[in-house]
């Protein structure tokens, strides 16, 4: 018996299967990671066994033995092999590329392993356990070692770890040591699994009559008939609710569940939800994990033991067997596209994952992403709405305020009359607000008023943002993270006018500051959420209504449950309308209407929107909570210019170590494409290489190749033709790569 191994090197003239022979004693099974001779060299490399076969082609005396499988069972199951071969080929990717994204990247090269740490247990009976305990009185019934004594009577309920001892008591270990010498206890080693959220505690889940909604979307997505559903309900409307009673009917089912949420919106609240309603089925799989939190979470999935997971869009390619039901919330969040090779948008994935287990697919929104929900439409997913908030409660009532008004009635605050009015009536009710803008910092860029000059990072060819910093201002670039010392005069005229232009999260609350001094507030954006758990004291502090007024980037608009908020000021509502990407509109409106989600959940709620362009119609139907509006009129716009869903938007970003070969390479790309892509040229238009509009990052440049191909029956004949053409290029010193309707164009 011969195993077809594929080996983990990330090369193309390697991408194929190669046959190993298994020598005797040695036992292996699809799915298993084993360790191998390659090359002429022999060299030890890691591999992955596909299949096995009775015959082989070639010489059996050229064939090499395995040296030995990498764990006791197999790191894969047959299901998650096969989608690592669909994602290959419709990735046009490495199999081994495929293959990785389905374990903890530190599993490779052995570079994690189970914990072990010592354990101590009584050796005594009873009888001997209440005599060794009267010893550490004295005649007069002191205690004679406290330590010792508490130690003692904790093992009476079973083996204590000496870690964990050490915490509560500070002389733990040597008390353990002396009791071990007396012949009372004896040390152990055993293994002791991480466990990430060990302390998240239970959420008070107050459960009430389910709606018509929630019955019905539940009975629908319970069916167990391998069906594709959007779950199109409006914030409030207990989508969360549905996912859980869902997944306990899968659970009840004998089958497993997969729940993925944006890396955003893995809140404490969420996790202690499910794990309260769920408890002993969940494993929480994400990066924010540490490498040996991960790794556990991963075996309890791999072994079983854990029934349900629940992370973002790497937690779609983990080891679950039988899985029943695939759930996306927040299906329209940027986080589930992939920003590295290979660039996959999770939806695609998710769906190949469904159909390969015959599992139900779910995806969710109060705000779905165009391409979703014209999919819906078009009678490929079932639509199942919830239109209103659990319990009734009215959505709340949102007011459009005109910046540019405020600035001729001379308003020149960054609130307007209303929303500071607004928060001075939350504040003397003792309730609370959110203040969002997407951006952080005190501003959005530093210009000199006497020369123009704006400065700008080193490394990036962008502007460089004013944050606080101990000694008054640093600069800092959000691309590379390199660190400026602020300067009120200007490097190129030497003349003290510079000044921070825009406002960031840290304006804002400098600002709340002085215009509302009583005001206790909170921040929550990538500065302050950086540490493992940082989001979550965030979290915990307002919940627990420790600040008024939570300030924050989008971290704020979803996944939050405040029923003491009754306010949301959106400041700049429309900064990302100006992005240079042909979703833009799509995602103001969506951050808009998430985030005016956040109040009222328990009663009457108010939302200002501040901005200088009223009128626009994203704007407008956020106004109102109408997606649908919203939805007919962005569906023309996209039609008029053939961007998705009517066409695809190609970009070919090039990166290289200096600009002449970085530019050289794409126009060589360019020619090559213009030729294999002539006969598709009715379809597509090639847009000339050209410097990215950031135009280099970390030093690097940058330029690319963008390509609009309009949606033909000949597209898979076009992508072949295109990923033929740009695989035969190889550059010393550019790197590049191919991103299907990417979510920026910077």
């Amino acid at each position: 018996m011969f195993a077809k191994v594929v080996v983990d090197i990330e090369h193309s003239k390697v991408d194929r299967i190669f046959s190993y022979s298994i020598p005797e004693g040695v036992d292996v099974s699809i799915g298993s990671r084993v360790l191998v001779p390659f090359g002429r060299a022999n060299k030890k490399v890691e591999g992955y066994v596909l299949g096995f076969s009775k015959t082989i082609d070639i010489e059996v005396s050229k064939i090499k033995n395995i040296i030995r499988p990498l764990r006791k069972t197999p790191e894969f199951t047959e299901n998650q092999l096969e989608l690592a071969k669909r994602i290959k080929e419709f990735y046009i990717t490495p199999l081994v590329t495929a293959l990785r994204l389905m374990f903890p990247a530190e599993m490779r090269g052995e570079r994690i392993k189970e914990q072990i740490r010592k354990y101590v247990r009584l050796k005594l009976n009873d009888e001997e356990y209440e005599n060794a305990k009267r010893s550490l009185y004295t005649k007069e019934g002191k205690i004679k070692a406290p330590v010792m004594l508490s130690v003692f009577e904790e093992l009476k309920n079973g083996s204590v770890s000496i870690s964990e001892a050490a915490k509560h008591f500070s002389s733990a270990a040597s008390a353990i040591s002396s009791m071990e010498k007396k012949g009372w206890v004896e040390i152990f080693e055993k293994e002791s699994a991480r466990k990430p959220y060990s302390n998240i505690g239970k959420y008070d889940s107050n459960i009430e009559k389910l709606s018509e909604y929630q019955k019905n979307a539940i009975e629908k997505i319970s069916n167990g008939k391998a069906e594709k559903f959007l779950l199109h309900g409006v914030t409030g409307s207990g989508k969360t609710e549905v996912y859980i009673r869902a997944i306990e009917n899968c659970i009840n089912d004998g089958k497993t569940a997969i729940m993925l949420v944006p890396e955003i919106a893995l809140t404490p609240q969420l996790i202690a939800m499910f794990n309260t309603r769920l408890e002993g089925h969940i494993a929480i799989y994400h990066s924010g994990l540490s490498k040996g939190e991960r790794y556990d979470e991963w075996r309890k999935l791999n072994s079983g033991k854990a029934k349900v997971v629940i992370g973002p869009r790497s937690a779609l390619f983990v080891p679950l067997r039988d899985v029943g039901l695939i759930i996306l919330d927040e299906e329209h969040e940027n986080s589930y596209r992939a920003d590295q090779h290979p660039k996959y948008r999770t939806h695609e994935i998710a769906k190949m994952r469904a159909e390969i287990e015959g599992a139900n697919l779910v995806f969710s929104s109060a705000t779905p992403s165009v391409e979703t929900y014209f999919e819906a439409k078009g009678g490929r997913m079932q639509i199942l709405n919830m239109p209103k908030r659990i319990h009734n409660i009215a959505l709340p009532d949102v007011y459009i305020e005109d910046m540019r008004e405020e600035l001729r009635e001379g308003n020149r605050t960054i609130f307007s009359g209303r929303l500071y009015n607004e928060i001075i009536k939350t504040l003397e009710t003792n309730k609370q607000a959110i203040l969002f803008i997407n951006r952080r910092g005190i501003s959005s860029f530093v210009m000199c008023r006497g020369c123009g000059h704006i400065v700008r990072c080193d490394d990036c060819d962008v502007s460089m943002t004013l944050h606080n910093s101990a000694d008054g201002g640093v600069l800092i670039c959000h691309y590379c993270g390199r660190h400026k010392p602020y300067s009120k005069t200007c490097t190129e005229c030497d003349r003290p006018y510079v000044k921070a232009f825009g406002i960031g999260t840290q304006q804002i609350e400098h600002q709340v500051q002085k215009h509302f001094p009583g005001a206790r507030t909170l921040r929550m954006d990538f500065d302050t959420t950086r540490t493992k758990d940082s989001h979550a004291e965030i979290y915990r502090k307002f919940k627990n209504k420790e600040a008024d007024i939570l300030i924050g980037t989008q971290l704020v608009a979803k996944g939050l449950d405040f029923e003491n908020v009754v306010l949301v000021g959106a400041i700049a509502a429309d900064v990302s309308l100006h992005f240079p990407d042909y979703l833009a509109i799509e995602k103001t409106y969506s951050l808009l209407e998430q985030v005016s989600g956040r109040a009222g959940r328990k009663g009457k709620g108010t939302v200002v929107i501040q901005t200088y362009k009223p009128e626009h119609y994203a704007i407008q139907h956020a106004a109102s909570h109408d997606y649908v509006g919203f939805y007919e009129e962005e569906i023309k716009e996209r039609y008029k210019i053939s961007s998705p869903p009517f066409g695809v938007i190609i970009r070919i970003l090039f990166v290289g170590e200096d600009d002449e070969s970085t530019a050289d390479a794409a126009k060589k790309v360019e020619g090559s494409l213009n030729k294999a892509l002539d006969d598709f040229k009715r379809d597509i238009m090639v847009l000339k290489s050209s410097p990215a509009p950031i135009k280099k990052i970390m030093s690097k440049p940058r330029y690319q190749i963008v390509i609009k191909v309009k949606n033909s029956e000949n597209f898979d004949e076009f992508k072949t033709a295109l990923y033929e053409c740009i695989t035969n290029y190889k550059f010393d010193k550019v790197n590049f790569g191919i991103e299907m309707n990417p979510q920026n164009m910077f």
